[in-house]
């Protein structure tokens, strides 16, 4: 039962959330000769971990659910028009390292199409969209050249947001989120989103017939009842000193799985959490083998939503918020980061798992407004006046300067 009393935890969807799709490993890319460069796999995988860690510290033991792909996607987006200070910042809060940009640009492309009908059991989207104000708020026309050519994106029409941003969020989940975008204020210069739609039945589905009331522990030793489903059979499998990690795929090809990691009953999540890295999941992932297995799995659905600026501070790139001093120039003149949103939706029952994401970023200007004229072409009064005192020191009226 110890199984059971991890994987209802509060804190335990959002690993299997996380891993759902950023541990997905791309087998090719837009040809069978050209796979995605395994550093920006590695990059979208190590900062997925560390987002996560920082929502878990801001949450406390709370569920989280995020998908760093969508998260990336949007981000390193965004980094396209970053220079500088904010540049930075966000390649080192992005896990980019040396990464070229034209090189983050094309391997993403490739994994976007190496995701594309992955297989007959399962659905994966991943759409963009860039919604732009092309009269009052021109973006830079490289920028959004990049995101039609390597991101494929929409290019949709500010004026209608936030309803249109909505309804292409919603359509692109088949439903499952419907509001990431609240309003659009007079200083927003566009929305960025990004949306992920992911649906997988079980290579070997769990039977319901198997399925009955259980007891799960929480991290604060609540007792939860719940819905625990239950399968024998062989699984992948490594036992760690103080955990234990399960593999169970989705579909014919088993191309992607959901990867569980369980501490040990004494051990609390936040505290394991500590010590899952990229490079430490990797490892363990390697030592995988089959095992003959009996497991309980809790029938589980979580909806999670934040905002990311908190976190993504915490990871290093606060300045890319900040209006005073994030350097955008790349997407317009005078641009920061106002709002990073995300929103996530877990489902996990016998048959399998259904999942979605979306994230948006918003580009604004620090101020907006029409300039008023003010020609001085006509007779005016004019005065000096003391701004401590409000003394007129001078004043006249100019009738015909010479």
């Amino acid at each position: 039962m110890r199984f059971a009393k991890f994987l209802r935890t509060k804190n335990c969807v959002c690993l299997a959330t996380a891993l759902l799709l950023a541990l997905t490993q791309s087998a090719g890319a837009q040809h069978a000769n050209q796979p995605v460069d395994p550093q920006l796999i590695a990059a979208d995988n190590a900062f997925g971990l560390n987002l996560l860690s920082a929502l878990n510290q801001k949450n406390g033991n709370a569920n989280a659910a995020i998908s760093p792909t969508s998260i990336a996607l949007v981000m390193q987006i965004v980094f396209n028009g970053a220079r500088d200070a904010t540049r930075q910042a966000m390649a080192q809060a992005l896990q980019l390292g040396s990464l070229p940009t034209r090189s983050l640009n094309v391997n993403n492309e490739k994994l976007r199409t190496s995701l594309a009908n992955p297989d007959a059991d399962v659905q994966l989207t991943i759409a963009n969209s860039l919604w732009i104000d092309r009269k009052q708020h021109p973006l830079a026309p490289a920028f959004v050249e990049i995101n039609k050519t390597y991101y494929g994106a929409h290019i949709g029409d500010l004026a209608g947001a936030p309803n249109n941003v909505n309804a292409w969020v919603s359509a692109a989940t088949a439903g499952l989120i419907q509001n990431i975008l609240d309003a659009v204020e007079p200083n927003d210069v566009a929305v960025i989103a990004n949306a992920i739609y992911f649906k997988g039945a079980w290579t070997v589905p769990f039977d319901p017939a198997n399925t009955h009331p259980g007891e799960f522990t929480a991290s604060d030793l609540t007792k939860i009842s719940c819905s625990m489903m239950h399968r024998h059979g062989s699984f992948d499998y490594f036992a760690g000193a103080d955990f234990q990690i399960l593999r169970l795929p989705y579909g014919r090809s088993k191309r992607f799985s959901m990867v569980i990691l369980l501490p040990k009953a004494d051990v609390p999540l936040k505290t394991f959490m500590t010590r899952v890295s990229a490079e430490s999941l990797r490892s363990w992932l390697s030592q995988l083998k089959p095992a003959s297995l009996q497991v309980e799995l809790p029938r589980f659905k979580v909806d999670y939503g934040t905002s990311l600026i908190e976190s993504l501070s915490a990871l290093g790139m606060g300045v890319a918020f900040d209006p005073q001093h994030a350097q955008f120039p790349g997407i317009a003149a005078g641009v920061y980061l106002s709002k990073v949103e995300h929103k996530a939706v877990i489902q996990v029952d016998e048959a399998g798992t259904t999942a979605a994401a979306a994230t948006i970023a918003v580009p604004s200007v620090t101020s907006f407004s029409r300039p008023i004229a003010m020609a001085m072409d006509h007779p005016f009064f004019y005065a000096i006046a003391d701004g401590e005192t409000g003394a007129l020191l001078f004043m006249g009226s100019l009738d015909k300067p010479s």
